[in-house]
Protein backbone atom coordinates (compact mmCIF):
# COMPACT_ATOMS: atom_id res chain seq x y z
CA UNK A 1 0.00 0.00 0.00
CA UNK A 2 1.37 3.43 -0.49
CA UNK A 3 1.51 5.79 1.77
CA UNK A 4 -0.84 8.56 2.49
CA UNK A 5 0.05 11.50 0.45
CA UNK A 6 0.67 14.58 3.00
CA UNK A 7 -1.76 16.97 1.94
CA UNK A 8 0.99 20.01 3.63
CA UNK A 9 3.80 18.25 0.49
CA UNK A 10 4.14 20.69 -2.45
CA UNK A 11 3.61 19.15 -5.81
CA UNK A 12 6.99 18.80 -7.78
CA UNK A 13 6.65 21.58 -10.12
CA UNK A 14 6.96 20.24 -13.85
CA UNK A 15 9.99 20.93 -16.18
CA UNK A 16 9.21 23.71 -18.92
CA UNK A 17 6.21 24.84 -16.91
CA UNK A 18 7.85 26.50 -14.54
CA UNK A 19 7.00 30.82 -14.38
CA UNK A 20 9.25 33.07 -15.60
CA UNK A 21 10.87 35.52 -13.11
CA UNK A 22 9.58 38.87 -13.74
CA UNK A 23 11.66 40.54 -16.80
CA UNK A 24 14.45 43.29 -14.95
CA UNK A 25 13.80 46.55 -15.93
CA UNK A 26 17.07 47.94 -17.88
CA UNK A 27 17.86 51.62 -17.28
CA UNK A 28 16.47 51.53 -20.58
CA UNK A 29 12.97 50.44 -19.42
CA UNK A 30 12.72 52.97 -16.33
CA UNK A 31 9.89 55.30 -17.28
CA UNK A 32 10.67 58.67 -15.79
CA UNK A 33 7.41 61.02 -15.27
CA UNK A 34 8.19 64.59 -17.88
CA UNK A 35 7.93 67.44 -15.51
CA UNK A 36 4.40 69.32 -15.65
CA UNK A 37 5.38 72.73 -17.69
CA UNK A 38 3.55 75.68 -16.24
CA UNK A 39 1.28 77.10 -18.60
CA UNK A 40 2.52 79.97 -20.92
CA UNK A 41 1.18 83.47 -20.18
CA UNK A 42 -0.32 85.23 -23.64
CA UNK A 43 1.07 88.72 -22.94
CA UNK A 44 -0.12 90.25 -26.05
CA UNK A 45 -2.21 93.03 -26.26
CA UNK A 46 -6.34 92.28 -27.64
CA UNK A 47 -5.82 94.06 -30.95
CA UNK A 48 -2.69 91.69 -31.75
CA UNK A 49 -4.25 88.57 -30.69
CA UNK A 50 -7.00 89.96 -33.33
CA UNK A 51 -4.25 90.43 -35.82
CA UNK A 52 -4.98 94.04 -35.56
CA UNK A 53 -2.39 95.57 -33.86
CA UNK A 54 1.21 96.84 -34.33
CA UNK A 55 3.54 94.45 -32.90
CA UNK A 56 5.37 95.84 -29.93
CA UNK A 57 8.79 94.62 -31.50
CA UNK A 58 8.61 97.69 -34.05
CA UNK A 59 11.33 99.62 -35.07
CA UNK A 60 10.38 101.41 -37.48
CA UNK A 61 7.61 104.28 -38.27
CA UNK A 62 5.09 104.31 -40.49
CA UNK A 63 3.89 106.84 -42.46
CA UNK A 64 0.75 108.89 -42.14
CA UNK A 65 -1.97 107.88 -44.50
CA UNK A 66 -2.59 110.01 -47.71
CA UNK A 67 -4.34 112.79 -47.47
CA UNK A 68 -3.54 113.54 -44.10
CA UNK A 69 -5.24 115.10 -41.18
CA UNK A 70 -8.27 115.55 -43.78
CA UNK A 71 -8.66 112.15 -44.33
CA UNK A 72 -9.38 111.42 -40.81
CA UNK A 73 -12.55 113.15 -40.88
CA UNK A 74 -14.06 110.74 -43.55
CA UNK A 75 -12.36 107.86 -41.70
CA UNK A 76 -15.43 107.12 -39.53
CA UNK A 77 -17.87 106.52 -42.48
CA UNK A 78 -15.50 104.30 -44.73
CA UNK A 79 -16.61 100.88 -45.02
CA UNK A 80 -17.43 98.64 -43.11
CA UNK A 81 -17.68 101.34 -40.71
CA UNK A 82 -21.20 102.92 -41.64
CA UNK A 83 -22.46 99.91 -40.34
CA UNK A 84 -20.62 100.25 -37.36
CA UNK A 85 -21.98 103.53 -36.53
CA UNK A 86 -25.42 103.40 -37.49
CA UNK A 87 -25.80 100.45 -35.22
CA UNK A 88 -23.55 102.65 -32.30
CA UNK A 89 -25.83 105.56 -32.79
CA UNK A 90 -29.16 103.54 -32.79
CA UNK A 91 -28.15 101.63 -29.87
CA UNK A 92 -27.33 104.66 -27.62
CA UNK A 93 -30.81 106.33 -29.08
CA UNK A 94 -32.89 103.63 -27.66
CA UNK A 95 -30.73 103.47 -24.30
CA UNK A 96 -31.44 107.37 -24.18
CA UNK A 97 -35.52 106.79 -24.93
CA UNK A 98 -35.29 104.68 -21.65
CA UNK A 99 -34.50 107.90 -20.01
CA UNK A 100 -37.70 109.28 -20.78
CA UNK A 101 -39.89 106.91 -18.08
CA UNK A 102 -39.05 107.21 -14.60
CA UNK A 103 -39.41 103.28 -13.75
CA UNK A 104 -36.47 102.10 -15.93
CA UNK A 105 -34.27 105.26 -15.90
CA UNK A 106 -31.86 103.73 -13.73
CA UNK A 107 -31.66 100.54 -15.55
CA UNK A 108 -30.93 102.43 -19.24
CA UNK A 109 -27.95 104.19 -17.21
CA UNK A 110 -27.18 100.77 -15.95
CA UNK A 111 -26.78 99.55 -19.37
CA UNK A 112 -25.56 102.65 -21.16
CA UNK A 113 -22.76 102.35 -18.35
CA UNK A 114 -21.86 98.05 -20.06
CA UNK A 115 -22.51 99.98 -23.49
CA UNK A 116 -19.28 102.29 -22.23
CA UNK A 117 -16.70 99.22 -22.01
CA UNK A 118 -17.85 97.97 -25.87
CA UNK A 119 -17.28 102.01 -26.68
CA UNK A 120 -13.62 101.87 -25.20
CA UNK A 121 -12.93 98.67 -26.84
CA UNK A 122 -13.84 99.75 -30.40
CA UNK A 123 -12.04 102.89 -29.41
CA UNK A 124 -8.82 101.17 -28.11
CA UNK A 125 -8.89 98.55 -31.35
CA UNK A 126 -9.49 100.99 -33.81
CA UNK A 127 -6.13 103.20 -32.30
CA UNK A 128 -3.81 99.93 -32.64
CA UNK A 129 -5.15 99.06 -36.11
CA UNK A 130 -4.57 103.04 -37.15
CA UNK A 131 -1.44 102.99 -35.40
CA UNK A 132 -0.16 99.72 -37.42
CA UNK A 133 -1.26 101.22 -41.09
CA UNK A 134 -5.25 100.37 -40.99
CA UNK A 135 -7.06 102.99 -43.23
CA UNK A 136 -10.75 101.87 -43.03
CA UNK A 137 -12.53 101.08 -39.67
CA UNK A 138 -13.46 97.71 -38.21
CA UNK A 139 -16.78 96.33 -38.99
CA UNK A 140 -19.36 95.68 -36.38
CA UNK A 141 -18.90 92.18 -36.14
CA UNK A 142 -15.28 92.74 -35.13
CA UNK A 143 -16.45 95.29 -32.44
CA UNK A 144 -18.73 93.06 -30.98
CA UNK A 145 -15.67 90.46 -30.05
CA UNK A 146 -15.08 90.87 -26.18
CA UNK A 147 -12.84 89.12 -24.17
CA UNK A 148 -12.53 89.62 -20.36
CA UNK A 149 -8.83 91.67 -20.71
CA UNK A 150 -11.27 94.47 -22.14
CA UNK A 151 -13.07 94.44 -19.08
CA UNK A 152 -9.69 94.86 -17.05
CA UNK A 153 -8.25 97.02 -19.63
CA UNK A 154 -11.55 99.30 -19.51
CA UNK A 155 -11.19 99.29 -15.53
CA UNK A 156 -7.57 100.60 -15.26
CA UNK A 157 -7.41 103.40 -18.60
CA UNK A 158 -10.41 104.78 -16.46
CA UNK A 159 -8.41 105.08 -13.22
CA UNK A 160 -5.55 106.31 -15.50
CA UNK A 161 -8.41 109.03 -16.56
CA UNK A 162 -9.80 109.62 -13.41
CA UNK A 163 -6.52 110.87 -12.24
CA UNK A 164 -5.88 112.97 -15.19
CA UNK A 165 -8.69 114.87 -15.00
CA UNK A 166 -9.00 115.04 -11.11
CA UNK A 167 -6.89 118.07 -10.19
CA UNK A 168 -8.47 120.23 -13.05
CA UNK A 169 -11.89 119.15 -12.11
CA UNK A 170 -11.51 120.16 -8.40
CA UNK A 171 -9.94 123.57 -9.13
CA UNK A 172 -13.07 124.24 -11.32
CA UNK A 173 -15.79 123.20 -8.99
CA UNK A 174 -14.27 125.95 -6.39
CA UNK A 175 -13.91 128.61 -9.31
CA UNK A 176 -10.06 128.56 -9.81
CA UNK A 177 -10.66 128.54 -13.27
CA UNK A 178 -7.44 129.62 -15.63
CA UNK A 179 -5.48 127.30 -13.65
CA UNK A 180 -8.64 124.40 -13.38
CA UNK A 181 -9.44 124.76 -16.75
CA UNK A 182 -5.49 124.47 -17.51
CA UNK A 183 -4.90 121.17 -15.60
CA UNK A 184 -8.16 119.94 -17.70
CA UNK A 185 -6.51 120.53 -21.05
CA UNK A 186 -3.34 118.57 -19.82
CA UNK A 187 -5.26 116.33 -18.33
CA UNK A 188 -7.20 115.45 -21.73
CA UNK A 189 -3.77 114.96 -23.57
CA UNK A 190 -2.46 113.09 -20.76
CA UNK A 191 -5.51 110.79 -21.37
CA UNK A 192 -4.80 110.70 -25.29
CA UNK A 193 -1.19 109.42 -24.74
CA UNK A 194 -2.72 106.62 -21.81
CA UNK A 195 -5.35 105.75 -24.34
CA UNK A 196 -2.74 104.93 -27.09
CA UNK A 197 -0.55 103.32 -24.65
CA UNK A 198 -3.59 100.57 -23.57
CA UNK A 199 -3.97 99.91 -27.21
CA UNK A 200 -0.16 99.43 -27.83
CA UNK A 201 0.73 97.44 -25.14
CA UNK A 202 3.15 100.16 -24.02
CA UNK A 203 3.37 100.73 -20.06
CA UNK A 204 5.72 103.19 -20.46
CA UNK A 205 2.98 105.71 -22.08
CA UNK A 206 0.50 105.44 -19.38
CA UNK A 207 2.75 107.48 -16.71
CA UNK A 208 3.58 110.79 -17.05
CA UNK A 209 7.55 110.28 -17.51
CA UNK A 210 6.41 108.72 -20.91
CA UNK A 211 3.77 110.52 -21.94
CA UNK A 212 5.15 114.16 -21.63
CA UNK A 213 7.56 113.69 -24.84
CA UNK A 214 4.57 113.00 -26.49
CA UNK A 215 2.44 115.61 -24.87
CA UNK A 216 5.14 118.37 -26.19
CA UNK A 217 5.69 117.14 -29.65
CA UNK A 218 2.19 116.24 -30.54
CA UNK A 219 -0.24 118.84 -28.68
CA UNK A 220 -2.90 119.23 -31.48
CA UNK A 221 -2.88 115.53 -31.99
CA UNK A 222 -3.55 114.65 -27.88
CA UNK A 223 -6.12 117.59 -27.87
CA UNK A 224 -7.64 116.17 -31.18
CA UNK A 225 -7.67 112.98 -29.47
CA UNK A 226 -9.68 113.52 -26.25
CA UNK A 227 -12.16 115.18 -27.94
CA UNK A 228 -14.45 112.41 -28.30
CA UNK A 229 -14.59 111.89 -24.70
CA UNK A 230 -15.55 115.73 -23.73
CA UNK A 231 -18.55 115.31 -26.43
CA UNK A 232 -19.58 112.47 -24.90
CA UNK A 233 -19.24 113.47 -21.22
CA UNK A 234 -21.36 117.13 -22.63
CA UNK A 235 -23.79 114.48 -24.16
CA UNK A 236 -25.02 113.45 -20.93
CA UNK A 237 -25.20 116.00 -19.23
CA UNK A 238 -27.31 118.03 -21.91
CA UNK A 239 -29.68 114.98 -22.22
CA UNK A 240 -30.07 114.94 -18.45
CA UNK A 241 -31.10 118.71 -18.47
CA UNK A 242 -33.42 118.33 -21.51
CA UNK A 243 -35.83 115.13 -20.04
CA UNK A 244 -37.76 117.65 -18.70
CA UNK A 245 -38.37 119.37 -22.21
CA UNK A 246 -40.42 116.55 -23.35
CA UNK A 247 -40.21 113.62 -25.35
CA UNK A 248 -39.97 115.40 -28.53
CA UNK A 249 -37.42 118.06 -28.13
CA UNK A 250 -35.77 115.45 -26.11
CA UNK A 251 -36.03 112.48 -28.85
CA UNK A 252 -34.59 115.10 -31.76
CA UNK A 253 -31.78 116.02 -29.66
CA UNK A 254 -30.93 112.72 -28.55
CA UNK A 255 -30.64 111.83 -31.85
CA UNK A 256 -28.38 114.45 -33.46
CA UNK A 257 -26.25 114.27 -29.91
CA UNK A 258 -25.40 110.58 -30.47
CA UNK A 259 -24.47 111.17 -33.69
CA UNK A 260 -22.22 113.92 -33.67
CA UNK A 261 -20.93 111.65 -30.39
CA UNK A 262 -20.06 108.54 -32.00
CA UNK A 263 -18.59 110.87 -35.05
CA UNK A 264 -16.25 112.17 -32.60
CA UNK A 265 -15.40 109.25 -30.76
CA UNK A 266 -14.50 107.33 -33.45
CA UNK A 267 -12.89 110.29 -35.26
CA UNK A 268 -10.58 110.91 -31.65
CA UNK A 269 -9.57 107.23 -32.18
CA UNK A 270 -8.17 107.42 -35.77
CA UNK A 271 -6.12 110.67 -34.68
CA UNK A 272 -4.60 109.01 -31.67
CA UNK A 273 -3.98 105.83 -33.67
CA UNK A 274 -2.30 107.96 -36.46
CA UNK A 275 -0.08 109.51 -33.51
CA UNK A 276 0.77 106.13 -32.58
CA UNK A 277 2.46 105.27 -35.90
CA UNK A 278 5.59 107.28 -34.58
CA UNK A 279 6.16 104.69 -31.70
CA UNK A 280 8.82 102.57 -31.76
CA UNK A 281 9.61 100.07 -29.70
CA UNK A 282 13.05 97.99 -29.08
Amino acid sequence: MSEPKDPFELEPEEEGKRPAPPPSLGREEIVVAEPVEEPEVDTRTVAERKGADRPRGAVERIPVPSGWPGEAFSFPFRKPGPTLFVLGVLTLFLLDLLGLAEAVRFPGWMLKLLLLVYVLRAQFHIIGASAAGRDVPEGWREALAFEWDDLKLYWRTLLFFAGALLPGTLLWVFEVVPPGLALLVLGSMYAAVVALGAALGDPALKWPWGAIKWMTTRPLHCLAGSLGWWVLLGTEIALHHLIAEGPVVYGFVALVLRVACLYALLLSARVIGVMGRAWTAA
